[in-house]
Formats: structure tokens, C-alpha cells, sequence
């Protein structure tokens, strides 16, 4: 019994310097113990276990004089349910705190990661091992596996680094590096990150390398430096931080350098592309000034570019999704209550279309929103519950470097009364709204036909009532439910005072010829003769407040005796009393099949125009191994007067394809088509082979992006034509390839 106390002792000292954990208590239990001298020998089903650990050997030595242990055949150790260790051989030397093993098989069941060496060694600094192959596949046959001559494990920041590295998949060797490392953990950690390489057309090899660091926990900073060997290089970067537990933020920018001859040869507007992006959320501000039951937030989303390739330039695919020729900034930023609601918002645009034509007021005339205040008193009830009343108060600055400028300001206050009659089948309400609102000008302007408005101050108010009544029916069948609510309102203008004249067109159109005595065009409208004016200086002044109208509507589902949903359908009229035409039609239906499939359509139907202003159709089918969607989508807004019709026309078809087939293989596809100017603006296909342990997927796309050019006067877009290869090992992530080549065409407007 003394020498197996003996050999419990130290394997606690084992289990603490061998798996990096406390000493715990372990108990031995072997067929047979037995010491000679300085030496203790335990023979035959050898097993030590503890709260945490599960050890077993074929047999163990404990040489007590220079504290080393031996554990030798079929050696298993376990650690909780994840953790497995096989090896034949393992030697730990407790006094100078080293381990050695050989023949080793090592598994982590939760990052379903395993390794075999042939051998390994270990000290208070490094575990290293030689002869190793590691995988997350199958141990038989792995489907991919890396191969690497030597490697060692910092115990301390968890990276592990990995010599002559040979990436097979199967039996057939694929990629080789001289050195791969890889964190085990998520610890952020300064270091190089994956680069991302590749050969672009007109712009030659592309390499970019990023740089991360990471030396404090409330921050780190990207840097992003490229290059194209045929256009130039540039560097992007991004700071994240955190400067309080209510806040997070982000600063991008960067800044891209063309060649002097490749700016001659791809004829772009600018020879630097740069800007900055600024994001900071914060949830406590005035939090820290005042108590109170309140919820706050301020949100600011700030661009600053020159066009639109400081966008594209990010990375070798570009961005899409930033691809608009407006660019716009936010600050958004309330304080609320449960009764009432603070806002003070701004808005700041770049139309980078301007920024790219031969005009000296580039985005000078872009009307900014700087700022906005608004004030909400949330519904209420007054004397009785049912009537219910708000309040809402803006008011806006309309600010630019070049044109009019405005600051408005608006009232509205509507109050309610609702009821319920005939047993709640028929719902009644009657509500009084009041809307006021009063422009100060900063300047004079004309009307189109040239006509001055002295008056540099616009007051109009009205106030209409609305009578509506509804219902909510439902009743239940012997195959399905139904519902079905009607509501109809009625709205009629009372009085009403002051007047925005709606003839007024264009800003700082026409000035003051002191020589020959007459108007004359400005000088802004002889540079940019299309500057009309913008619409948002007129407020809520719809005909639908401002005209006798009313409305019908109506809404209803089918559920079948599951509860299910398969029917959805509602339409909307109004009718417009003042100008005795009809108002648009809306109308949508949904259909919703058991077996997945999916139909609708939504369309708005302009009585005025006699057309269809918006169709959207689409149709989707899915289960376990198919999915399809195809959707096409129609508007046709038209505006101005009889004199001067015009109108914005988008007319586009989108269908995607996905598809299991055999062997963990699925394929897929994305057709986008533009019907308006009949070109497929992009179309993808692809596969993609899945396992357990890896995944990779080969596509071909073509699409088209545009391009900013020298010329104002011509417009130009990029075709590109790719191949993609993604390939993506678990858990140490993948790699990506790309060959695109681009085709340039454009036509002058």
C-alpha cells in the first residue's frame, strides 16, 4: 500500500505538468506494484483516473530518485469528453518539467481536429512534435490531410507552427509551404493575415497583404497594402474600437495611386481614388449626465470620397452593394421616453456622378439635410380612452454651397376617436388632423417662366377629418379558416391658408441682367441647365391630405386545418373627389402550397397615367435537396405636368437555382437580366462539393459594373469574366483562386 501511495502522488504531479492543469487528487489501480530500490513498477491494467483525467498503460515506472515516470503500451489518455491521447511510449521528467512520447495519437472531439507524430517532446514553453500528420477527417482514409516534417505548440499564446508543410487531398500531395502557422484558439493576436492575389486584365498581378494588430483589447487596427503591377498601388486600412461598455466604432479609409501611364490608358476621371468611412454607435450619452427611465442611441455612418473606385479598389471583386452614385452620410441620435421621443438627425449626399463632370460646383448643389430636430409626443388618450391625440414637430435645414437654401419647419397634430358597435362586428373612429408648416427662403427665386417671387417666407397650413369604419370577420369551414377585414376611409379638407406655388422648377434658374435690363439665365443654369428643384423642401402636401378622397381596402388569409397559411390577398382604391379620377390601384395574392412552392404578385396600377407603375411577380420552390426562385420586378414612375412628362423606368428579371446531388455535391446558379435595356447585367454557376471535415466550390460568373471616366459626356462599364475555385479546410480555414478577364465598352450620350 505505501508504494502505490508513492506512485499516486506523482500522478498528480503527472496530470498537472502533462495536460497544464491544477494537481488533483488520483488514485492508481494496477494488477501489480511492486518497488525496487528507487524504482516503483506497476504491471497489468494500469489506471489512474481523477475528477478531470482517465489514464490507462499496458505498464508504468517511477523512478522516485530522479523523478521521472514512464508509462509504457496502448497508453490512453482522456480528458473530459473532448480530449484523447493514444500513444506506445510516453516519458515525463517531473523535475525538470519535460515530456517525450512516441508513436503519438492525439484527437480533440470538439474541434474535431486529430494529429499523429511519430515523436514528441514537451517543456514549460513548447510542445513539439516530428513526423506529424494532422486532419479533421476520417482517421482511415482522410479526405485531405497536412503532412509536415517538424512542429511545436507555444503553450503560452496558443499558436502553433508548422515546418514543411505538404497539403494533400487523398493520397496526392497538392500545395506545399515551407512554414504555416495557425492560432488554436480565438485569442487576437498581431500578425500577418491570409494575403489575396490574383491577375486582373488591364491592371496585371494583383497582391494584397494585410497587417493586423492587435496590442490592446479596446482596439486594433488593418492595414490593407496593395498592389497592381499595370495600374498602381495603394493602401486601405481600418481601426476598430471600443471606447466605453455602450460604444463601438470603426474608421476606414484609404487611398489608391494610378500609374501616370495607365491613367492615360484607362482613361479614369482621377489619378487618386482615396476617402474615409466613420461608424460609432453609442448607447449611453446623456446616460451620463441626468437619471431617468429613458433609452438612448446615437448612430453616425460618415463617407468622404472622390468617386466611386475607392470603393471598388477595396479588394480584387470590388464592393456591389456600394456601388451607387449616391453616397450618403447619417447621424441619427434619440432620447425616449414611454410619453416622449427626441430626434436630431442629419444627412449629407455626394453624388458622385457630379463629382466626375467638367462643372466647377462638382457636388456644390447637392441639397444637404443639416440638421433635422423632431419631437414626438406618443398617442395618448385625453378626457376619455378612446380619444387618443400626438403631437409632432419638425424642423429642417436645407443647406448647400450653391443654390437655394431653406430651413422648414411643421406641425402635425392629429386627435381620435374610436369605437366598437353591432357586438364589435363594425369598428368606427373619426380623427381631426392639423398640419402647418413655414419655409424661410434664402434667397430670391423665379418660376420656370421666369417670374420673381419676391417673398422669401412661405406659410401653409391645413386641416382635414377622416371618418373610417372597419370590421374583422372570421369563420371557420369544415377544410379551412377564414378572416377577412374591410376598412374604409373617408378624408375631407377643411380649411386651409397659405400656398406653396408648385410651379416653382428650377433654383437660381434666372437673375438679373442690370445691363440690358431683363432676366437672364444664371450662371449655375447656363453651366447645369438640368438642376431642377428638389422636392423635399415641400413637406407632406400630398393630394391625398390635401383633396377630398377616399379609400377601400381590403384584406384576407386561408389557413387550412393544420393552421397553415396558404392563402394571402388584399387590394386598396381610393378616389380622389377635387380632381375626379381615380387614385392608384393596389392589389397583391400569395398563394402558399404544402409541397414548398410559393406564388404571389404585387402590382400598383396608376388610373392616371393608365399604366402599371409597379409589378412584382415571383415564384419559389424549396426542400431538403431543391430550391428555385424566379422573380421579375416592373416600375414605371412618371412625373412633372402635361408640358414636361418624364419618368424613371427599371424593368429586371432574377432567377436562382440550387441543387443536392449525389455524392455531397450541389449545384447552383444566379441569373440577373435587365429587360429595359436588354442586357444580363450578371449570371453565376457553380458547384459545390461538402463534407464533414472540408468543402470547396468552383463558379463561373459574368457581370457588369460601371466605370467612371475622363469624359462626362460618355459612359463607360466593365465586363468581367471569371473563374472562382474556393477551397475551405476544417477548422484552419481556405484558400480562394480567380482568373477574370475584363472587356471595356461604353456609348456617348
Amino acid at each position: 500500500m505505501k508504494k502505490s501511495k508513492i506512485l499516486i502522488l506523482t500522478f498528480g504531479a503527472l496530470v498537472a505538468n502533462l495536460l497544464n492543469a491544477k494537481v488533483q487528487n488520483v488514485e492508481l489501480i494496477a494488477d501489480n506494484v511492486k518497488r525496487n530500490g528507487f524504482l516503483t513498477i506497476a504491471r497489468g491494467n494500469v489506471t489512474v483516473y481523477s475528477q478531470d483525467y482517465f489514464l490507462t498503460a499496458d505498464r508504468a515506472t517511477y523512478d522516485e530518485k530522479n523523478e521521472i515516470i514512464e508509462l509504457f503500451g496502448n497508453v490512453n489518455a482522456m480528458r473530459g469528453d473532448n480530449e484523447t491521447t493514444r500513444a506506445e511510449y510516453i516519458k515525463i521528467d517531473l523535475k525538470n518539467n519535460t515530456q517525450e512520447g512516441k508513436a503519438t495519437f492525439m484527437m480533440d472531439k470538439d474541434a474535431e481536429l486529430w494529429m499523429q507524430n511519430d515523436e514528441s517532446c514537451s517543456d514549460s514553453e513548447y510542445y513539439r512534435v516530428k513526423g506529424s500528420v494532422i486532419s479533421s477527417c476520417n482517421v482511415n482514409d482522410p479526405d485531405w490531410k497536412i503532412k509536415f516534417s517538424s512542429g511545436k505548440l507555444n503553450k503560452e499564446s496558443k499558436f502553433l507552427h508548422l515546418f514543411n508543410p505538404r497539403f494533400y487531398i487523398g493520397d496526392v500531395p497538392v500545395f506545399y509551404l515551407p512554414y504555416f502557422g495557425v492560432p488554436t484558439d480565438t485569442t487576437r493576436r498581431t500578425g500577418l493575415l491570409p494575403p489575396e492575389g490574383g491577375y486582373i486584365g488591364d491592371e496585371g498581378v494583383y497582391y494584397k497583404q494585410p497587417i493586423y494588430f492587435a496590442s490592446y483589447d479596446s482596439w486594433d487596427l488593418q492595414l490593407d497594402p496593395q498592389v497592381r503591377s499595370r495600374r498602381g498601388f495603394g493602401v486601405y486600412g481600418t481601426f476598430r474600437f471600443a471606447d466605453s461598455p455602450y460604444s463601438r466604432g470603426e474608421i476606414r479609409g484609404g487611398v489608391f495611386d494610378n500609374f501616370t501611364r495607365a491613367q492615360e490608358r484607362l482613361e479614369y476621371k482621377n489619378e487618386k481614388h482615396h476617402g474615409y468611412e466613420i461608424e460609432y454607435d453609442r448607447s449611453k450619452l446623456a446616460g451620463y449626465l441626468i437619471d431617468g427611465n429613458f433609452k438612448e442611441n446615437l448612430w453616425i455612418d460618415f463617407t468622404k470620397l472622390n468617386d466611386l473606385e475607392y470603393y471598388d479598389l477595396k479588394s480584387k471583386g470590388g464592393v456591389d452593394e456600394d456601388d451607387n452614385a449616391l453616397v450618403t452620410s447619417k447621424l441619427n441620435y434619440y432620447l425616449t421616453t414611454d410619453d416622449h421621443y427626441f430626434g436630431l438627425y442629419g444627412r449629407y449626399y455626394i453624388d458622385t456622378s457630379k463629382l466626375n463632370q467638367d462643372s466647377v460646383f462638382q457636388n456644390r448643389d447637392t441639397v444637404q439635410e443639416l440638421p433635422t430636430a423632431q419631437y414626438h409626443k406618443f398617442i395618448d388618450d385625453i378626457f376619455v380612452p378612446n380619444l387618443l391625440y400626438s403631437v409632432d414637430l419638425k424642423a429642417r435645414n436645407f443647406t448647400r454651397q450653391e443654390g437655394v437654401t431653406a430651413r422648414q419647419y411643421e406641425l402635425d397634430i392629429p386627435l381620435s376617436y374610436s369605437d366598437r358597435f353591432l357586438g364589435d362586428y363594425l369598428g368606427l373612429s373619426v380623427s381631426e388632423r392639423v398640419y402647418m408648416t413655414h419655409i424661410d427662403w434664402s434667397d430670391k427665386y423665379y418660376y420656370a417662366n421666369g417670374e420673381l417671387e419676391a417673398d422669401k417666407n412661405t406659410f401653409y397650413a391645413n386641416q382635414y377629418t377622416e371618418f373610417s369604419a372597419f370590421t374583422d370577420l372570421a369563420k371557420a369551414y369544415e377544410s379551412f379558416y377564414h378572416t377577412m377585414i374591410w376598412r374604409a376611409d373617408l378624408r375631407i379638407p377643411g380649411w386651409q391658408k397659405g400656398e406653396i406655388d408648385k410651379r416653382i422648377l428650377k433654383s437660381h434658374q434666372y437673375e438679373y441682367d442690370e445691363k440690358n435690363g431683363n432676366l437672364r439665365k444664371s450662371r449655375l443654369a447656363r453651366l447645369q441647365d438640368s438642376l431642377y428643384w428638389e422636392d423635399n423642401f415641400l413637406g407632406e402636401l400630398a393630394d391625398e391630405y390635401t383633396h377630398e378622397n377616399i379609400a377601400l381596402g381590403m384584406t384576407q388569409y386561408f389557413y387550412d386545418e393544420n393552421g397553415r397559411k396558404f392563402i394571402r390577398h388584399s387590394a386598396k382604391q381610393s378616389y380622389d373627389f377635387d380632381d375626379e379620377e381615380l387614385g392608384n390601384f393596389d392589389h397583391r395574392f400569395d398563394i402558399y402550397f404544402a409541397n414548398g412552392l410559393n406564388l404571389g404578385n404585387r402590382f400598383t396600377y396608376s388610373h392616371k397615367y393608365d399604366s402599371f407603375s409597379k409589378v412584382q411577380t415571383y415564384a419559389n420552390y424549396s426542400n431538403s435537396d431543391f430550391s428555385a426562385s424566379i422573380s421579375h420586378a416592373y416600375t414605371y414612375d412618371q412625373f412633372g405636368d402635361k408640358n414636361e412628362k418624364r419618368y424613371k423606368k427599371d424593368n429586371y428579371t432574377i432567377a436562382n437555382l440550387s441543387a443536392n446531388l449525389p455524392g455531397n455535391n450541389k449545384i447552383f446558379g444566379r441569373w440577373e437580366y435587365d429587360l429595359a435595356r436588354s442586357y444580363s447585367k450578371m449570371w453565376r454557376l457553380g458547384i459545390t462539393h461538402t463534407r464533414k471535415c472540408w468543402n470547396y466550390s468552383f463558379v463561373y460568373q459574368e457581370d457588369i459594373e460601371p466605370k467612371n471616366t475622363s469624359n462626362a459626356d460618355y459612359t463607360k462599364a466593365k465586363k468581367e469574366h471569371g473563374f472562382y475555385f474556393f477551397v475551405n479546410f476544417y477548422p484552419f480555414g481556405g484558400v480562394g483562386y480567380d482568373f477574370s478577364v475584363d472587356t471595356e465598352y461604353g456609348e456617348a450620350q
